[in-house]
């Protein structure tokens, strides 16, 4: 009888512990090589495939930039509730130099409004317009009056540093825009279809022309297998065929189409 590569359950294992397996397959086609095995023209797409599905289950899901953005907004909050509230307040101050000032800024500030409680792009455009308003040289000199030229330049900081941290946010998304458009689906069905392909050959020439190396590759093969299938909760079977091409199951591989199992966290969504 030849030995034949088994077959088991792949479609019950989660997408990580498929990657895994596809890895363990692969570090056995390298020793044995792709010439004795007869897979040269099918190593090169199994290899990118196992890469895609890498890609996949390491897909990062939180973005650099956000504790960076959260930060600055909270700097931008406190900066202007200090700015509009001072200017508020001192509109009633016996110091006629302070309500003066007070009273040249706080109509200039009605347009920013419960501006904290804006999303971060409005705050952000509406933080630009206050500055511009705060710029202006006779307004400029009013904050100064009422203590608050180093708030300002702290708002400023803090609104630059917002707009460079969403720069750099949209720049991740794009850089993730090929990985999140991949299916997992799609992925796995890809290169469990490329193993079955290459167990297809192997057993073939197990059966009509049998090498030590063919036979190796099985055996170790057949042990990756037999750890999987207890991963996936199933049995393996197969693993002989008759010298005639009567095989054993060892051609067909369980779990052809998309694996069920992606509790590892990968999905299809968006981070």
């Amino acid at each position: 009888m030849a030995k034949q590569i088994k077959s088991f359950g792949m479609a019950r294992m989660s997408i990580g512990s498929c990657a895994d397996f596809h890895h363990q397959v692969m570090k056995h086609v390298t020793t044995a090589t792709p010439a004795a095995l007869h897979i040269e023209d099918k190593v090169e797409a199994y290899e990118a495939a196992i890469a895609t599905l890498d890609s996949i289950v390491n897909r990062q899901r939180a973005f650099v930039s956000t504790k960076v953005l959260a930060d600055a907004d909270r700097v931008r909050d406190n900066a202007v509730s200090i700015i509009i509230g001072t200017a508020r307040l001192y509109r009633k101050s016996p110091v006629a130099e302070q309500s003066a000032a007070a009273e040249l800024l706080y109509p200039q500030f009605s347009a920013y409004k419960d501006i904290t409680r804006h999303e971060y792009s409005k705050q952000t455009a509406e933080v630009r317009g206050l500055l511009a308003v705060l710029a202006v040289e006779e307004n400029k000199a009013a904050a100064a009056t009422l203590g608050l030229t180093e708030v300002v330049a702290a708002l400023q900081t803090a609104n630059a540093t917002f707009e460079e941290s969403t720069a750099a946010r949209t720049a991740e998304i794009s850089g993730r825009m090929v990985q999140s458009d991949l299916s997992s689906g799609d992925a796995l069905d890809a290169v469990n279809d490329l193993y079955k392909g290459i167990v297809q050959v192997v057993n073939a020439y197990a059966v009509v022309q049998p090498t030590d190396a063919v036979n190796t590759f099985i055996d170790s093969v057949n042990g990756v297998v037999e750890y999987y299938s207890r991963i996936a909760g199933s049995s393996a079977s197969g693993g002989s065929a008759s010298e005639g091409g009567n095989e054993g199951g060892g051609s067909s591989q369980g779990g052809g189409g998309s694996q069920g199992g992606t509790d590892d966290g990968s999905d299809d969504g968006e981070l």
